[in-house]
């Protein structure tokens, strides 16, 4: 009896398989007038290659055999840059539905003096009708990201998958594994250039092992701000790194 249930418990383990969900790394959305780039082009910056490559030498264990990106620079740079410190070369796919939400024009006006609501914009009590900076609305997100996500975990092609997307996709597809929904999508972090890991079991579970870990500060001591609460101050202060107010630290 007791080698049958060691048995049935070595068969599950066998079958689980991970998925490495990673941000990719910081970039420049504003030029130093303040105007934002063209969100599909804009490149990684400095720190955000550096990021990249603190997450590949962060995974040199893992034997990755699938890579997915959304398609946009800043994934391909991300993927590319991690996957040369993981030293192999797995097949490598693009799915556009998996790209950031798309924001509005709270966000092409951000450098004309947005509001402190554009820095909350991630935190406030979402819904799905609720619109992203004027753009596009949560339920659209969710209703694109969630089946490629799913999709992909039902494929049988891959035993450990690296997925580099963006903030807001990353926080819909572990929403999604956690089960909670967009009540759970505002109460989670994706700093740039960061790792989640989420085990799946053969019955379709997930389980997340690990969230927003950052190679390079670990226990995130210089990091206070949220996401959006950086990408608001380097609006209102472009050309500089966001750092938070004096006092704030």
């Amino acid at each position: 009896m007791r080698d049958d249930m060691l048995t049935e418990l070595e068969n599950v383990i066998n079958a689980r398989r991970r998925i490495y969900l990673l941000r990719h790394g910081e970039v420049s959305y504003f030029d130093p007038s303040g105007l934002p780039y063209q969100q599909a082009e804009v490149p990684l910056n400095g720190e955000g290659r550096s990021q990249a490559r603190a997450a590949g030498k962060a995974l040199s264990e893992a034997e990755i055999d699938l890579v997915i990106t959304s398609g946009l620079p800043r994934t391909l740079q991300t993927a590319e840059l991690a996957l040369e410190q993981i030293g192999s070369r797995p097949q490598t796919e693009m799915i556009e539905t998996l790209r950031e939400i798309r924001p509005g024009d709270a966000f092409k006006n951000a450098g004309k003096g947005a509001d402190l609501a554009f820095a909350n914009s991630l935190r406030k009590s979402l819904t799905r009708d609720t619109e992203f900076l004027g753009g596009e609305t949560f339920g659209s997100l969710e209703d694109r990201v969630v089946p490629a996500f799913e999709g992909l975990a039902a494929r049988d092609d891959w035993k450990e998958l690296l997925l580099v997307t963006h903030g807001g996709t990353n926080r819909m597809i572990l929403s999604r594994a956690l089960g909670g929904g967009l009540d759970t999508f505002g109460r989670i972090e994706q700093d740039a250039g960061c790792i989640n890991i989420i085990d799946l079991d053969a019955d379709g579970s997930f389980l997340l092992r690990l969230v927003n870990y950052t190679p390079e500060s670990p226990v995130k001591a210089d990091i206070r701000l949220s996401s959006m609460e950086q990408i608001y101050m380097t609006s209102l202060r472009p050309g500089r790194k966001a750092k938070p107010p004096p006092g704030d630290a």
